[in-house]
C-alpha cells in the first residue's frame, strides 16, 4: 500500500496536504489567543451573570477544544463556586449550521457535569441545554445560587440530569436526586429546627415559561417523610426573588426527629392520616407558612 501510494502521481499533492495540516496546528496551538479569550470569558460573565468571575489559565486541547482550569466565580469574597476544569469542544462543522451545539464538561465538587450547549448564531444567549450531572458536592450551594447567608443549607452528593430549551421562552425538565443529604439552617415561624441527616432525596419538576413546576420534592429518612409539590421561580433565579406556591405533607413516625412533630404541630395543619400539613406561599425571600390540607396529596 504504501509502495502504491510512494509511486503514485498524487502521492505529491497528498504529502502537501499532509504537511501544510500540520504545520496549520502547530500554528493554532502555538499562537491561538488564549489569554484573551480567557479574559472576554471573564468579561461575559461579569456582565451577564450577578457573580464576578476569577480563571487560572486558558489552554487549547487537539482537535478543537478550549480547556480552562481554576474558574472561581464569587458573589461575595466569602460566598464562592470553584471550578476545577471546565472543556468545550465546537465543531468545526457547527460554524457552518444553523445549530451551534457545543459539548462540554466541568469537574467541580468532587463530581462532573457533562451535555452539550447550544448556543445562538447571535451569540447573545443559550439555545438549549442538556447535562447530565454525577456525584457533585452541595454544600452549602443554596446560599452561592439565592446569594443568601441565611439560606437553607444543602450537604450531600447530587446526580441527575436536566434538559432546556430556552427559545422562545424556556422548556423542559429535570430530575436529580441526593443520598444522604443533610438540611441545615430550617427556619420555621422565625424558629432555627434541628438539622435533618440521612435523607434519601428525589426532586423532579419541568419548566415552563417563568415557572418551575414542582412534581416531586420528597425527603426521606429514618422517620420522617417530607413531600412538596407546586410552583416556584426558575432555579436559576431564585437569587431574584419571585413568588412561591407549595403545597407539604409531613409524616414523622419516630426515632431522632420526633421532637419536630410536637415543635410544629402549633403552626401545622393535622391531617386525617397524622400527618402534618399546609401550603408555603409568599416568596423565595419571605415565605409563609399556612395550615390546611393539600388536595393534591
Amino acid at each position: 500500500m504504501k509502495e502504491r501510494l510512494r509511486n503514485s502521481k498524487y502521492a505529491k499533492p497528498f504529502y502537501y496536504i499532509v504537511f501544510f495540516v500540520v504545520l496549520f496546528f502547530v500554528f493554532l496551538y502555538t499562537s491561538f489567543p488564549t489569554e484573551g479569550i480567557k479574559q472576554q470569558i471573564i468579561s461575559q460573565i461579569t456582565d451577564n451573570t450577578p457573580y464576578q468571575a476569577e480563571i487560572g489559565s486558558a489552554s487549547i486541547a487537539a482537535p478543537f477544544s478550549l480547556k480552562l482550569q481554576d474558574v472561581t466565580l464569587y458573589r461575595s469574597k466569602d460566598n464562592v463556586l470553584k471550578i476545577d476544569s471546565l472543556k468545550v469542544s465546537p465543531s468545526v462543522f457547527s460554524l457552518f449550521s444553523s445549530s451551534n451545539i457545543i459539548p462540554f464538561k466541568a469537574k467541580l465538587n468532587g463530581g462532573e457535569i457533562k451535555g452539550t450547549l447550544s448556543i445562538n448564531k447571535s451569540g447573545s444567549g443559550l439555545d438549549e441545554i442538556d447535562a447530565e450531572v454525577k456525584h457533585v458536592n452541595v454544600d452549602n450551594l443554596t446560599a452561592f445560587i439565592t446569594g443568601s447567608e441565611d439560606a437553607l443549607a444543602l450537604r450531600g452528593a447530587l446526580d441527575g440530569n436536566l434538559k432546556i430549551d430556552f427559545s422562545p421562552e424556556a422548556l423542559g425538565e429535570f430530575n436529580f436526586t441526593v443520598d444522604e443529604l443533610e438540611l441545615d439552617n430550617i427556619m420555621v415561624k422565625g424558629i432555627k429546627l434541628p438539622a435533618l441527616k440521612g435523607l434519601q432525596s428525589v426532586f423532579s419538576g419541568n419548566i415552563e415559561g417563568r415557572e418551575t413546576n414542582v412534581q416531586e420534592l420528597n425527603l426521606k429518612g429514618d422517620g420522617i417523610d417530607l413531600q412538596i409539590t407546586g410552583k416556584a421561580p426558575l432555579i436559576w433565579e431564585f437569587s431574584k426573588g419571585g413568588v412561591i406556591d407549595l403545597g407539604y405533607r409531613l409524616e414523622i413516625t419516630g426515632g431522632e426527629y420526633a421532637k419536630y412533630k410536637g415543635m410544629l404541630s402549633p403552626y401545622l395543619a393535622q391531617q386525617r392520616d397524622g400527618s402534618l400539613g399546609g401550603k408555603i406561599i409568599g416568596t423565595v425571600s419571605n415565605p409563609k407558612f399556612e395550615k390546611g390540607s393539600v388536595k393534591r396529596f
